[in-house]
């Protein structure tokens, strides 16, 4: 039986990055993502991105969650959608590895986009 591969969480100031082939951004890596996504910023401790929306009514902003939400089902992906009326606050984050919050992937990345 084989050895399962593990993400390890490595330790940048600001910044989680979790280590894996196909996932692993360094921290220029995780400005040069946000870069390309109009309005998501790091968010405090860079444990995740996180995008305010406003829409021009709640139906739209309700629709808007459901939708976001199936996509981070689709995906996978842990997400945290805050409704306020007309304003939805999405933050992405990686899923939890040992009990510690999860790091900025490609998968958030990815997902972050969709969102727009």
């Amino acid at each position: 039986m084989g050895r399962q591969q593990q993400k390890q969480s490595i330790p940048v100031p600001g910044v989680v990055v979790l280590m894996s082939e196909r996932t692993r951004r360094e921290p220029e890596g995780v400005q040069d993502h946000l870069a390309r996504l109009p309005g998501w910023k790091l968010r405090q401790g860079g444990r995740g991105i996180e995008r305010v929306r406003n829409f021009a009514s709640s139906g739209a902003a309700r629709w808007f969650v459901g939708r976001i939400c199936e996509l981070a089902e689709e995906h996978g992906q842990p997400i945290v959608v805050r409704l306020a009326g007309r304003q939805v606050t999405v933050t992405l984050q990686g899923h939890p590895v040992r009990g510690r919050t999860g790091g900025l992937t490609g998968t958030v990345f990815n997902l972050a986009d969709q969102i727009g």
